[in-house]
């Protein structure tokens, strides 16, 4: 499904260039577009699950206000963590400094551009990624070995559906510890937990787009 995600917003971003609308313009439909895509498929694929699994896969564990919050702070720790490995790597690495700077999302200059970009990474993002990487993925591969060897395994396979982290090693570097983390709270918090703390490192990354808009 990130695959398939993925190939959308290539195709879109294709068809808009190719029409001769902006960068902005295009990089904001196409993102919210591969996202979309991206939930809708998690949603079904949860869907055709049995209704047990179904219910263990979204189940909240523990109370729901404290999961929120514990997520929250989750996510701001991987904030901070994720920012330090990354600002490392740059220090150490011109050439990594220049292909982050290069690889800054544009989050448009008009209202309709931000918001798009905003509701593609702080809600549909963090939504269908923990259902297909946390919901999905790291749940089978539980069955299959202990959670102490599948949750690294689950952050790598996190990291390897995002693009950039091809380019940048010091990003790949910090996805793999956030998809590390998020197994470890999806386990201990449920779902609510791990998109939480994943929505709350994507609108951290929106705010600090915005403010350099």
């Amino acid at each position: 499904m990130v695959a398939i995600g993925i190939a959308v917003l290539v195709v879109v971003a294709a068809g808009m260039d190719a029409a001769g609308a902006s960068d902005d313009t295009t990089t904001a439909i196409a993102t919210f577009v591969g996202s979309g895509v991206i939930l809708l498929g998690g949603l079904l694929l949860v869907r055709v699950l049995p209704p047990a699994q179904r219910r263990v896969t979204l189940a909240t564990k523990g109370r729901l206000w404290p999961g929120i919050g514990i997520g929250l702070a989750v996510g701001l720790g991987c904030v901070v963590g994720s920012g330090a490995i990354i600002a490392a790597g740059a220090e150490l690495d011109e050439g990594a400094k220049q292909a982050l700077e290069d690889l800054q999302l544009s989050v448009g200059v008009t209202w309709w551009q931000m918001a798009l970009i905003v509701t593609a990474l702080v809600i549909f993002a963090p939504l269908g990624e923990e259902l297909l990487f946390r919901g999905l993925e790291l749940r089978g591969l539980v069955r299959l070995m202990p959670f102490a060897v599948a949750a690294p395994i689950s952050g790598v396979i996190f990291t390897a559906a995002h693009l950039d982290a091809y380019l940048v090693w010091p990003r790949a570097v910090a996805l793999i510890l956030v998809g590390w983390v998020l197994a470890w709270i999806y386990r201990r918090r449920g779902l609510v937990g791990s998109v939480m703390a994943h929505g709350t490192v994507n609108a951290v990354a929106a705010i600090a787009l915005i403010s350099q808009a």
